[in-house]
Parts: structure tokens; C-alpha cells; sequence
């Protein structure tokens, strides 16, 4: 159950209500006038909430549960327990992540300035700002609409922030440019320099990062996570890409639209990530490759060449899943024949 010293729950709904949501709808039969309290999952729900089934791993889960409605795909109408009533979706895990955001709506902001924010009189702030204790935004930075800053976050100069932005603590922005809706959690660094140098055995010699970060709209960036500056080019990363924790993306990195990078992740410079790739955690990827459209790369894989457009790359070197599961069986057998190949 969420606490509520953290959490406040919105409510209660109508299945009516929540039916209205995108991709939902009541299965014949329900009474649309139900109210639903809160969401659970299946073995805690209870008279009130509203769980999901999204893999039948947990069928006997779905079977027993107690809860008062539950989403599921078209399947489930075939059997589920007495007394359920279920909210139809093709994706019910999709589903309920909207209507769990229904229940637990974002933290707003308060509309305030901190009196220990320091903002240049040359700063550009939005309508309604919500901009917490010893902030500094320097001049000719953008900040639009209805964003929330946390506390001890910099805005360095020139940089600018769209609408309906939310910045957690620490935060620090240099030479980019961030669309509207963007999440950036506690810690992240943007903008800084991106790692180049030509190697001197005396003094390595520093070249200038004369780049920026652009970041779409619609984006998050998880805590701690650091995007470097291009050294010429831009680094970009496109709308609806989201990144998690403690992700480094080199300097001239291209990431398409609808991308997910995973925690730990390492991306060298010069790499072009294509829409809607998807990179599993602690996954290092070389410089100056090419990971297609649509592509996969399976948790601590070693990238050093392309990956095609649709494929499912894993291992070190990575290369193509069924082919890397293919080899691991034939070392296991091969050790498991203390080294004979019969």
C-alpha cells in the first residue's frame, strides 16, 4: 500500500470514469457505476482497488484475488473469479500504467520562487514557476511555462528549458536546449565537456567542445545520468527517449525518437542510436557505430559494430542473440567434456 506521508491518491473513480481512459473499455456486464478507491496488485488487492493481469505467470494470482475489478486482455472474460469486473485492454499493462497515473497524478508545483533562488535580470522565466531554495539561473537562460527547478540546480547561461519541465535536485544544464514535458531527475549534468583530446605522451592537448545538447520533448532522464556536450556537431536525443539512472552519453551521440537506454549504460561519442531502440543495463557501446532502427541489445553486452535495424544483439563482442546462445551451448558442452568436442 502507498504511504501516505509520500503519496496522495486521487479519487475515487467510476469504471465509467476510467473506462474513458485511451485503450480501455468495460467488459459487458459491468456496472459502469462502481467505485474504485485505489490500484494494487493482484494478491493485495482488496474490496475497492483495481489490479491488472499482464502475464499469466500470475493466473492463480488472478484466480484467487480478492480485488473489486481488474484490466485484462479479452481472454480473461472466458474465466475469472465471481464477483470481478473487468476493464478490457490489448495491453493491460499499458492500461494500468495510465490509470495508476490517474490515481497518483505528478507533484505540482507551487508557484513560488525561493528567496534564495538567484536569477539574472537578463533570465527569460515562464508564467507560473515553481523554482526551489538557492537555484541559479544566469542570464539570457529560458525557462517556459509552468516549470518546476529543485533546490541547488544551475541553469548555466543561454541554456533553455520548455514548458511543463520538472528538474530534481542538483541538476546542472550547460549549452543545451531541452523541449517541453522533460524530466530530469536529481544529480543529471548536461551540456558539459565532452571527452576530447589528442593523446600527448607530455600533456595530452584538450581539443574545444563547441557543441550543444538538443533534447526533445516528452524525454526523461533518470538520477545521475550525464550528457556531454558536441565537439562541433550536437549531441541529440530525440522526443519520447527516455534514459534511466546513471547513463553516459558521449559527446556527438544521435539518439532517435522512442528510444529506452537502461541504468549504467555507456555510449562513446559519435554513435548514432536509431528510433525506438531499446538497450538493456550496464551495456558499453563504441564509438562511431550505427544501432538500427528498432534494434535490441540484450544487459551487458559490448557493442564494437553495427547493429541492423530490427535485430537482438547480446554478449561480448555483441552479436546476434540466437547465435550468442548457440556458442554459450557449445562452450558449456565442450567444458562439460573437459575440452572434447564428442
Amino acid at each position: 500500500m502507498p504511504d501516505s506521508h509520500f503519496y496522495r491518491v486521487a479519487g475515487p473513480f467510476s469504471l465509467a470514469e476510467l473506462a474513458e481512459l485511451p485503450d480501455v473499455e468495460l467488459a459487458p456486464d459491468v456496472d459502469p457505476k462502481i467505485m474504485i478507491s485505489d490500484v494494487r496488485p493482484l494478491d493485495q488487492a482488496g474490496e475497492g482497488d483495481l489490479t491488472f493481469l499482464s502475464n499469466l505467470k500470475y493466473l492463480d494470482q488472478f484466480l484467487n484475488t480478492k480485488a473489486t475489478a481488474c484490466i485484462a486482455t479479452r481472454a480473461a472474460l472466458k474465466k475469472f473469479p465471481k464477483g470481478l469486473s473487468i476493464l478490457v485492454a490489448k495491453d493491460p499493462y499499458k492500461a494500468y500504467a495510465r490509470i495508476a497515473n490517474k490515481f497518483y497524478q505528478p507533484v505540482l508545483g507551487n508557484g513560488e520562487v525561493h528567496p534564495t533562488a538567484l536569477i539574472s535580470p537578463k533570465a527569460t522565466i515562464g508564467k507560473n514557476p515553481s523554482i526551489g531554495p538557492y537555484v541559479v539561473i544566469e542570464e539570457d537562460a529560458v525557462v517556459g511555462d509552468n516549470c518546476i527547478i529543485g533546490p541547488h540546480s544551475l541553469l548555466n547561461r543561454g541554456v533553455s528549458l520548455g514548458n511543463d519541465c520538472r528538474l530534481g535536485a542538483g541538476v546542472v544544464l550547460s549549452f543545451c536546449q531541452i523541449g517541453d514535458n522533460a524530466f530530469i531527475h536529481n544529480g543529471v549534468k548536461i551540456g558539459q565537456d565532452g571527452f576530447g583530446f589528442a593523446p600527448d605522451p607530455v600533456q595530452h592537448v584538450k581539443i574545444p567542445q563547441l557543441g550543444r545538447v538538443i533534447i526533445g520533448s516528452n524525454c526523461e532522464v533518470g538520477a545521475n545520468t550525464t550528457i556531454d556536450r558536441g565537439s562541433g556537431p550536437d549531441t541529440i536525443i530525440g522526443d519520447n527517449t527516455w534514459l534511466d539512472n546513471l547513463v553516459q552519453v558521449g559527446h556527438n551521440v544521435m539518439i532517435g525518437k522512442g528510444v529506452i537506454i537502461a541504468a549504467q549504460t555507456g555510449i562513446s561519442g559519435s554513435t548514432m542510436i536509431e528510433d525506438f531502440v531499446v538497450i538493456g543495463g550496464q551495456v558499453g557501446l563504441a564509438g562511431h557505430i550505427k544501432i538500427g532502427k528498432g534494434a535490441q541489445v540484450s544487459a551487458k553486452s559490448g557493442v564494437i559494430s553495427d547493429v541492423p535495424a530490427g535485430e537482438i544483439y547480446a554478449g561480448f563482442p555483441a552479436r546476434p542473440r540466437k547465435q550468442f546462445f548457440r556458442q554459450m551451448a557449445i562452450l558449456r558442452k565442450l567444458s562439460n567434456n573437459k575440452g572434447s568436442a564428442t
